[in-house]
């Protein structure tokens, strides 16, 4: 199977994990293509409901797959025909007639997916018998409804991640909104870090000329509650705002100079009518939120924070710290 990674080194991913790339409500019967890990795909079903994805060229002349049909669990491309299985394989080219044969290398990647938490998840890397389970957050596997919306930003992905690990900016960005008051003293946080993930805990207050509390108090304040933010590895986080309302974002690199996110919030309103209400109202003040976000992080430089050596961190981006030295721990590993 081919390798994304290195068909586009330039975006850095990391190797061995599974990608949120798309909701399950975008892919259909016909084929359609979305750019995503500095690829352009093809993504389509079979007659079961299996998500399937391939790189959107026909190894014949080149022409984009999507824009062709599925017919018997076949997707077929549009220029000549030719028809592949969704392991890749081509099954039927016309012009050789029903009996002819198929040539050597006659065929398109075929990338494996999982379609669980109304997402689509891509492996990144070699193929293997079994796979590590999708990075996920336990506590969100029952008992919640979500709403979803999007946004594309003009930003690589280190940097739209990093923006939502950094807890010092709240009361500069978001001054009219979650950061109203004037909370601009950081006390921590405490992180709690592995090839995983991301644990951070903090608190954000006024200025008053406080101490800032020890690394040991804060661990030992952490151990009696959730963290404030969850990151899992390698792009989903998690918002635990309340016991009944959790934010969620996927990351989702499409190319080294875009970042797409699908952005939930998780609720407990068991009235449809209500949780529809709910999720327009609170889908509406993310978009607003991550707004404020955009204006800044799209002015960032370099592009990849990876590049980003004259940075001069401090103790408030002990979580950046962390996701930097991961990451490249992790994109520089092969296993």
């Amino acid at each position: 199977m081919e390798n994304l990674w290195s068909m586009n080194p330039t975006m850095r991913l990391i190797e061995n994990l599974w990608y949120p790339v798309l909701e399950s409500r975008e892919i259909g019967r016909k084929p359609v293509a979305f750019e995503r890990l500095g690829q352009k795909l093809a993504f389509w079903r079979t007659d079961d409901g299996m998500p399937h994805a391939h790189p959107d060229r026909c190894p014949h002349l080149g022409a984009s797959l999507s824009n062709g049909k599925v017919s018997q669990d076949r997707l077929v491309c549009p220029f000549h025909g030719f028809e592949f299985d969704a392991k890749g394989q081509c099954r039927h080219i016309p012009a050789n007639g029903r009996q002819g044969k198929i040539p050597k290398g006659m065929e398109v990647a075929s990338f494996p997916l999982r379609e669980a938490h109304g997402l689509i998840w891509l492996w990144l890397g070699k193929a293997r018998e079994t796979y590590p389970p999708l990075p996920y957050f336990p506590e969100l596997e029952s008992g919640w409804r979500y709403g979803t919306v999007t946004a594309d930003w003009p930003a690589h992905y280190t940097r739209a991640i990093e923006n939502q690990l950094d807890v010092a900016h709240l009361a500069f960005v978001h001054k009219t909104t979650i950061g109203a008051g004037g909370r601009s003293f950081v006390d921590g946080p405490y992180v709690e870090a592995d090839a995983s993930g991301i644990k951070v805990w903090v608190t954000n207050s006024r200025d008053e000329g406080q101490q800032h509390s020890s690394q040991d108090e804060l661990a030992k304040s952490a151990s009696l509650k959730e963290p404030g933010l969850h990151f899992l590895f390698p792009g989903v986080w998690l918002l635990n705002i309340s016991p009944r309302m959790k934010n969620f974002i996927a990351f989702v690199p499409v190319n080294e100079r875009e970042t797409r996110y699908y952005v939930r919030v998780y609720h407990r309103i068991n009235n449809p009518l209500l949780a529809k209400i709910y999720e327009l109202l609170v889908g509406l003040s993310n978009r607003f939120i991550l707004d404020q976000d955009r204006r800044v992080v799209v002015t960032q430089t370099p592009l990849d924070s990876s590049q980003a050596n004259d940075d001069r961190l401090i103790g408030a981006d002990r979580a950046i710290i962390q996701f930097r030295r991961l990451h490249a721990k992790l994109s520089d590993s092969v296993s």
